[in-house]
């Protein structure tokens, strides 16, 4: 099932995908109703009350049927992460995988807030997986779980990316190519009695377009991915298609395996093992600058340098040798 406002709109960025009404009550067209908690969704993520049409999936847009359902905005009234893990609190059930996508949006942000820049041409996604996980055996694989989609997404579709040094994950949550922050990626999870039953994951991937944002020592730059390769005029369809299939892999294979398959791709996919860093407190009250060469990624995330034998578990890290 998808809902979408404005598909012309999204024509323009998805070339080739042209949605088809599905019957509706009677003679067949736009008359549906969503179930319940996707009307809910759509009111929030679109700004309007009511629902729209549900269309079928243009098949170079659809990624098999691990995903029930599609919301598409033109422009979302706020981050659609927020949003979605909001609905998930309140209705207190995610009735399957659903995937939120929006052209455009305002108060988008990354880790700890931190304001994240959302452009018509580049990926702006949120998903909401329903789970029934052990909380104790898991981890913290879900955190892990969109950073390796994302490098497996954009590795598995361009060669020139999946023979790229420079393109891996920046400790904890962000994707870097060349040095500059590519993307970025939030998640969090709903427990009861110690099963994981829900996650959301949040991904932000500059694609056409790599927004003006000041150099700071974390993130010296930004960059686009049509600064790394020639984009096809449906590249925006690809990387999506490719993501959300890497998506439902990764987490299939989180479901049959647990996290050490992640954990191993997570360190082949990092840029800091090996390097030297420095890592600065995120608060003024936090603890001391720690430096040195990061020798280890244990499974709770937690960074091992040459410095010393404690655990970094927390933190904005500087790259020193890049």
């Amino acid at each position: 099932m998808l809902l979408i406002e404005n598909p012309q709109e999204f024509a323009k960025y998805f070339p080739g995908f042209v949605p088809r009404p599905l019957p509706g009550p009677g003679q067949g067209g736009a008359g549906a109703s969503p179930p319940e908690f996707e009307d809910v969704l759509w009111s929030a993520l679109s700004g309007a009350g009511g629902a729209v049409a549900m269309t079928s999936l243009n098949p170079s847009f659809d990624s098999g049927e691990f995903w029930s359902s599609y919301h598409l905005v033109s422009r979302a009234p706020a981050s659609q992460y927020d949003i979605l893990r909001r609905v998930i609190a309140e209705r207190r059930d995610l009735p399957g995988h659903v995937v939120c996508l929006a052209l455009a949006g305002d108060a988008f942000h990354g880790q700890h807030g931190r304001n994240w820049e959302a452009r018509a041409g580049n990926l702006h996604l949120s998903v909401g997986l329903r789970c029934d996980l052990d909380a104790r055996d898991i981890g913290l694989a879900l955190t892990m779980l969109p950073a390796v989609a994302v490098m497996d997404a954009l590795t598995q579709w361009d060669d020139a990316l999946r023979g790229s040094s420079d393109l891996g994950i920046k400790w904890v949550n962000d994707i870097l190519a060349g040095g500059r922050k590519l993307g970025g990626v939030l998640s969090s999870v709903r427990s009861q009695e110690g099963r994981i039953t829900s996650a959301v994951l949040g991904i932000g991937l500059n694609v056409a377009l790599a927004p003006e944002v000041p150099p700071t020592p974390f993130t010296p730059g930004v960059t686009a991915l049509k600064d790394h390769l020639r984009l096809p005029q449906d590249g925006l369809t690809k990387v999506l298609t490719h993501l959300l299939n890497a998506l439902a892999e990764r987490f299939g294979e989180l479901e049959r395996q647990g996290p050490g398959p992640l954990l191993r791709a997570y360190r082949s996919f990092s840029l800091v093992l090996g390097r030297e860093c420095e890592i600065r407190p995120d608060g003024p009250s936090d603890g001391p600058v720690r430096r040195g060469r990061v020798t280890a990624i244990g499974p709770d995330l937690a960074l091992t340098l040459s410095d010393g034998p404690d655990p970094i578990t927390s933190g904005r890290l500087i790259l020193q040798d890049h």
